[in-house]
């Protein structure tokens, strides 16, 4: 169909009239562009927690990857070999002999959770003798119960027992049995230090570890591990609530090949 030059132009000052009153445009797939929404405030993990009951304790991603998605965390190493901590950027292994080590780029994790912090909430609590379970359950009773958070405890400690597993063999045992051959227990007396972990509802109990969870690292950084308990004189609390999480699946070999 033809129309009149006249025509045209009357169409074309049409269009042009309704972009300027609507302050629109029309937009196709090639003008589109891609959602930039940050993820900064997102719990990202790499694995997920049954592959390393399972045994899959082998990952493909550096440690040098992993601070493209936080600053702060816990983990562990191929072979579960320590425990990992991550504060303010810094990434440390401790050991079953005790050793603390900041963490090479060319090192690879099996498992990992970490978020970029930033404290929505804190307080303050000095009272001798409070123990682990009843500050997780202060902490607890003024949190929505379906939400992920990450919580940094630092303070001091007048008693406080971690772990840390020495590196497995091939072929790789399950966790679980692993751990009871080969972990060292620790028990601390005196120390100031800082706890690092996150509160994650039990819906995700396929995926992350239920409840609290935490690991701990000396001031001098000459001992940490795993938290199973302490006694505090003072701790300060930091509360991170986070918008929700991310998973980034192992790609070793040893993924596919357990039922999880």
């Amino acid at each position: 169909m033809q129309t009149k030059p006249g025509v045209k132009r009357a169409f074309f000052y049409s269009i042009v009239s309704l972009t300027l009153l609507t302050g629109q445009s029309c937009t196709t797939k090639e003008d589109a562009q891609p959602d930039t929404r940050s993820t900064t405030d997102f719990l990202y993990q790499y694995s997920i927690i049954t592959a390393l009951l399972a045994g899959v304790f082998d990952g493909n991603l550096t440690f040098g990857e992993l601070k493209k998605h936080g600053d702060f965390g816990v983990g562990t190493f191929n072979r579960v070999d320590g425990e990992l901590v991550i504060n303010e950027g810094k990434q440390y292994r401790i050991r079953s002999n005790g050793s603390v080590s900041e963490v090479a780029d060319h090192d690879s994790t099996s498992l990992a959770f970490v978020k970029f912090f930033k404290a929505d909430s804190s307080f303050t609590v000095q009272t001798a003798g409070m123990t682990l379970d009843q500050l997780q359950k202060m902490i607890a009773a003024t949190l929505p119960i379906n939400e992920i958070y990450a919580i940094r405890i630092k303070g001091t400690f007048s008693k406080l027992t971690t772990r840390a597993p020495a590196p497995a063999q091939k072929p790789y045992p399950t966790l679980n049995d692993h751990l009871a051959k080969s972990q060292v227990i620790f028990n601390l007396t005196n120390t100031t230090g800082v706890a690092v972990g996150f509160l994650v509802p039990t819906y995700m109990e396929k995926v992350n570890v239920p409840g609290f969870h935490f690991h701990f690292l000396a001031d001098d950084r000459k001992s940490g591990g795993h938290v199973y308990d302490f006694t505090a004189t003072q701790v300060t609390v930091e509360i991170d609530r986070t918008k929700g999480y991310y998973v980034e699946l192992n790609t070793n070999t040893d993924f596919g090949k357990v039922t999880l």
